[in-house]
């Protein structure tokens, strides 16, 4: 990395400034810092500089007066342009990647990344503008392959429940499924039925809570012509639409009560009645039901049949939410990622989306990060997922982490001098500093502009 480049820094935020001022200055770089829009506009205007860090905040504060990406731009079109965020400013990063910014360093700068920055920037032979890179802290993701119909994951709890599965499947007892909406009931209701004898006839499914209760018997049983009214012509139910295969109930906790007696006496008898018909008819289903509710409390209020639910959960399986195993965040992403791109090239993942994913709880489970990764998909540029590219309540999710930006607030004691209190600000200035490098006390004396001598007895008083 090449010394004494002409760099500008606008930044409101004097201890950043100087951290920053510091560790340029100690690669011999000549800097120069500006805390107004109006100051940075001016010195963009005059002479050449090398590259711009520049203040998101700052940035957008003054965005309806003067947009300085657009400045600098205009002005100094080779130069490249880093922005410093702050936590909750990530999706502002972003918008300033759109529009030209060569990468975004997030507060409290770490040392590592902020070089890795400065060099490739100063480095950097194409100066264009450029699209948002990946962030240089990031980690290539894995394209699993389904363990079975399309089921991803590799939790204790989901490799218990591949194992379930492949002892429910060839057997002919009725499955019920129980879990959170977006857990994924109706792919293991279809891996049952892939897995069991019965996997050359139909699957057949339908949500009991998406018809009202005259349509959901029809649905179900099928009709003859003329049995109500608009009943023009006969039609053959979801029953014998599955015969030989399997029917899948979900959301079977919303069956009304008025229905629970004749669906008890089809899974008893394995025969049903078309709406309006005479005579029952004979058929040959495997029943696999579903339910995010707690059905043993619907039977203790009374709005399941108790005969109807142990009739249904003959072979209980448990669908663990999204949140109980994080772990699979990272394999579900990459499977989600690469099937939305449909290109050979892997995906990378950068340390702040990944730690955004597994910070939220996930209440749609994998629904819900499947769709929000599908908008990321769209937005990620280069085959990397960074945070600018989920949804904003993500990027916002957990509690803000205190800055280390600056020095926190000290309480003035009237009982010190001026110097005394003086020296505690001091005190706290020089903390954060070290905290910056590390405690690297070599460092952070070139960053304070005093001798390695000079900090340490300023760290023994």
């Amino acid at each position: 990395m090449s010394s004494n480049a002409r760099i500008l820094i606008a930044e409101d935020d004097a201890s950043l400034v100087e951290i920053l001022k510091g560790l340029l200055r100690s690669l011999e770089h000549r800097v120069r810092s500006a805390a107004e829009a109006e100051l940075v506009a001016e010195l963009l205007g005059k002479g050449q500089w090398d590259l711009f860090f520049c203040s998101t905040r700052l940035w957008h504060a003054a965005l309806q007066k003067q947009d300085l990406i657009a400045l600098c731009r205009q002005k100094q079109p080779d130069t490249p342009i880093i922005m410093l965020s702050g936590y909750a400013e990530v999706s502002l990063a972003g918008l300033a990647l759109d529009k030209g910014a060569f990468a975004s360093l997030q507060k409290p700068l770490k040392t590592e990344l902020a070089m890795q920055a400065l060099k490739a920037a100063l480095e950097s032979k194409s100066r264009q503008p450029l699209l948002p890179l990946p962030d240089f802290d990031s980690e290539s993701l894995p394209v699993p392959q389904p363990n079975c119909c399309e089921l991803i994951g590799e939790h204790p709890s989901m490799m218990q429940l591949y194992e379930q599965i492949a002892k429910a499947a060839p057997t002919e007892m009725s499955v019920l499924l129980q879990g959170e909406s977006g857990t994924g009931k109706e792919l293991v209701a279809k891996a049952i039925h892939e897995k069991s004898k019965r996997a050359k006839g139909p699957f057949v499914a339908i949500n009991c809570a998406s018809l009202p209760e005259n349509l959901l018997e029809s649905e179900l049983y099928g009709h003859v012509k003329g049995a109500f009214t608009g009943a023009l012509r006969h039609k053959d139910g979801l029953f014998l639409a599955a015969q030989g295969g399997t029917l899948f109930l979900d959301e079977i906790g919303s069956i009304p009560m008025s229905m629970q007696l004749s669906l008890l006496r089809a899974l008893q008898e394995r025969e049903i009645r078309p709406v309006g018909a005479l005579q029952s008819v004979p058929v040959d289903v495997r029943i696999v039901s579903a339910s995010n509710e707690d059905l043993q409390e619907r039977m203790a209020k009374g709005l399941l049949r108790d005969d109807l639910y142990y009739r249904l959960n003959v072979f209980p399986l448990h669908l663990p939410a999204l949140r109980e195993r994080k772990s699979d965040i990272r394999l579900l992403t990459g499977y989600f990622l690469q099937g939305q791109d449909k290109s050979d090239k892997p995906w990378r993942i950068s340390s702040p989306a990944f730690e955004a994913l597994l910070r939220h709880d996930w209440p749609g489970n994998v629904r819900e990060l499947e769709n929000c990764l599908q908008r990321a998909c769209a937005l990620s540029e280069d085959h990397c997922l960074q945070l600018y590219a989920l949804p904003e309540y993500l990027q916002k999710a957990g509690p803000e982490p205190e800055s280390a930006e600056a020095p926190p607030p000290i309480e003035p004691d009237v009982q010190l001098t001026l110097r005394a209190y003086m020296r505690q600000c001091e005190r706290h200035f020089i903390a954060l500093v070290l905290e910056h490098f590390a405690d690297n006390k070599e460092e952070a004396a070139k960053s304070l502009g005093i001798s390695l001598a000079t900090l340490y007895r300023k760290t023994q008083d």
